[in-house]
């Protein structure tokens, strides 16, 4: 946390925070309790002046813990910090506004809580990172997310917007059809381009920016059952935000296009864009909203879904899998050819199903005996197709790196295979495809996957400059933390190392700062990677041998869950503080980094500066007792 930590240590020095509040903490003073400051933007109470001195503080008892109440001169309500847990640590934090709670939050060691009350909303914000930013919403209005909607363009933060999306778990739980999955995925992951869009066509705007009201039409609910929807569907056709722009001293809107109502919050699933005063009023088409398709195409769609109800599951064998996607690109290509190039719209959703069509016919062909070439003769057909009628990209590119991509895995997968031949082959054609298509979808694919290989062959200086050039293209992309994350890692010899997080099984918090003026091992480890278990048994040699000398071993867990990390450790025990954070090799431990591969070994100094990133663990011993002298 930041302001509301700081102000913490401010305070802690009345054991206000971490004593035992109903017995051991002396009484904190108005001024002590209003050092504090809400970590988020909300109006509350706050007396000045003289009026501090008439505010009166009392000891309350809640249903756990205790904590402190702030009165002001007139007995109104101002402050209440307590204990929710019986800890003795102070951990949920309460402002008023004429004696009315607006604001409170909660701290925790698994995530921080943001809540908005009364007259200020009913918004509910998750920090599951503890960095005083929003990840996710567990509760807004409509009205409210389109105020976060405008902040995020104020300052150009698409993280902020982001929050505000429903998720990959959100849609899949929606269980809508085929079609209208696809088209929902697929305006998803064009929000990024558009956002940066928008922003370049707005300019600047000031933090003065006044948000005035949001104007919807009454919502729209299609019931479950109709068109194939499995539970009601309610959600905003279109929604507009009108706005005071303080630079111009007009009043503007965005669009937010369509808000979708997900329990108690509302999501959107595309990026703003500005209003075109010219522009006719839309109609929303009720098919988008249930899912209806075409008398013609609904006997496909039906064929569709009852092929996906009985898709093999991962444990099937290649030839199910391989039998299965050519039927599914089967029905995918005859739908595609319902649409009409000569029309936009159609042509559009064309290509939204013909990319499903590659990723099929891409699965079908890494399932294949090596001598069946049904499936890579069909991709490499399409392919030349699409390049015949839209060169420049589209659906077309898709194919292209689909099929290269599935040409290398093959190539890769052959017993007698030269890999170092390969992968230099392999470099050259993706350079080639970034090129060729810098603004294609699998663009960042491509670039990461530079930045990768290029490191797994000595180039480093070549993954950075790849790295760097995803970073500038792809700003807001999902790629984007773990490219920022590498070009960290690969300049980080000689800096100070930044590594915090929740200790795996207890919830403790960590951070490498509390071990400087010792060496320390950074070891990155997960259960699936088949070497930690025989590098634990050197670790643990290690530490038993120069602990003493003040050696200090930090393993960071990229597991997707810490039950699969415990659950490897009671058979593979391992010395050291074990770090971790759900969500594998996506976690924030891994991005901070760029952590891709496993096992990574850190040696960092006593002056907490990384002497090597790239220290084998061969060689750890020689370079620990070369560090402690």
């Amino acid at each position: 946390m930041a302001k509301a930590r700081t102000g913490a240590a401010v305070v802690a020095s009345c054991a206000l925070l971490y004593g035992a509040l109903a017995q051991a903490a002396p009484q904190p003073s108005a001024a002590d309790m209003l050092k504090f400051r809400p970590k988020q933007d909300v109006v509350f109470s706050t007396p000045t002046g003289g009026d501090i001195d008439a505010c009166k503080i009392e000891l309350i008892k809640m249903q756990r813990g205790s904590g402190w109440l702030m009165r002001d001169g007139k007995g109104q309500v101002l402050r209440r910090f307590f204990d929710t847990t019986g800890s003795g640590k102070t951990d949920a934090w309460c402002y008023y506004l004429n004696g009315v709670e607006v604001y409170r939050e909660i701290y925790s060691d698994k995530g921080d809580q943001y809540r908005w009350l009364n007259s200020a909303g009913m918004k509910w914000g998750i920090d599951a990172n503890r960095d005083g930013k929003i990840d996710n919403w567990r509760m807004i209005s409509a009205e409210e997310v389109s105020q976060e909607v405008l902040q995020a363009v104020v300052k150009k933060d698409f993280a902020r917007l982001q929050a505000l999306m429903m998720t990959e778990a959100e849609l899949k739980a929606l269980e809508l059809p085929a079609a209208e999955f696809a088209r929902v995925r697929d305006v998803q992951k064009g929000s990024p381009a558009k956002f940066q869009q928008t922003l370049a066509k707005l300019g600047s705007l000031g933090d003065k920016v006044r948000w005035i009201h949001l104007e919807t039409p009454a919502p729209q609910c299609a019931p479950a059952e109709a068109n194939g929807l499995k539970q009601d569907l309610v959600k905003y056709a279109q929604a507009t935000v009108t706005y005071l722009n303080d630079g111009t001293g007009k009043t503007e809107e965005l669009q937010l296009g369509e808000v979708f109502q997900i329990g108690s919050a509302w999501r959107l699933i595309d990026a703003p864009t500005p209003a075109d005063p010219n522009a006719p009023e839309k109609v929303d088409d009720p098919e988008r909203l249930t899912g209806t398709v075409s008398k013609e195409l609904q006997p496909l769609m039906d064929k569709l879904e009852k092929l996906d109800k009985v898709q093999p599951s991962q444990a099937s064998a290649p030839a199910d899998m391989a039998k299965y996607n050519l039927s599914r690109a089967d029905i995918l290509e005859q739908i595609a050819a319902s649409f009409k190039l000569d029309k936009a719209e159609d042509k559009e959703q064309r290509e939204q199903w013909l990319k499903q069509v590659a990723d099929c016919l891409a699965a079908a062909a890494q399932n294949s005996d090596k001598d069946n070439k049904v499936a890579i003769t069909r991709l490499t057909a399409w392919k030349e197709k699409l390049l015949k009628e839209q060169p420049s990209g589209g659906a077309a590119s898709h194919f292209v790196f689909t099929e290269m991509s599935v040409d290398y895995s093959t190539k890769l997968s052959e017993p007698k295979a030269d890999v170092s031949k390969l992968q230099k082959d392999w470099l050259e054609r993706l350079a080639k495809f970034v090129q060729d298509y810098p603004k294609a979808d699998d663009a960042p694919d491509g670039l990461m996957q530079l930045g990768m290989i290029s490191e797994l062959v000595g180039e480093e200086e070549k993954a950075k400059k790849w790295y760097e050039l995803l970073l500038k293209d792809f700003p807001s992309h999902t790629h984007a933390a773990m490219a920022r994350g590498a070009v960290s890692r690969l300049t980080l010899d000689g800096k100070e190392i930044a590594l915090t997080g929740s200790v795996l099984g207890g919830g403790a918090s960590f951070d490498i700062k509390t071990l400087k003026g010792k060496v320390v091992a950074v070891y990155y480890w997960a259960s699936w990677n088949q070497q930690c278990a025989q590098d634990f048994t050197k670790l643990k040699a290690l530490q038993t041998s120069l602990g003493a000398k003040g050696l200090e071993i930090v393993c960071v867990n990229l597991d997707n869950t810490g039950a699969e990390a415990t659950a490897f450790l009671q058979k593979s025990p391992a010395p050291g503080t074990h770090v971790h954070e759900d969500g594998g090799l996506n976690s924030k431990l891994a991005e901070t980094y760029g952590i891709r591969v496993l096992p990574t070994l850190f040696l960092v100094g006593k002056d907490g500066k990384v002497i090597s990133r790239t220290v084998q663990i061969n060689a750890l011993e020689d370079e620990v007792n070369k560090a402690m002298k």
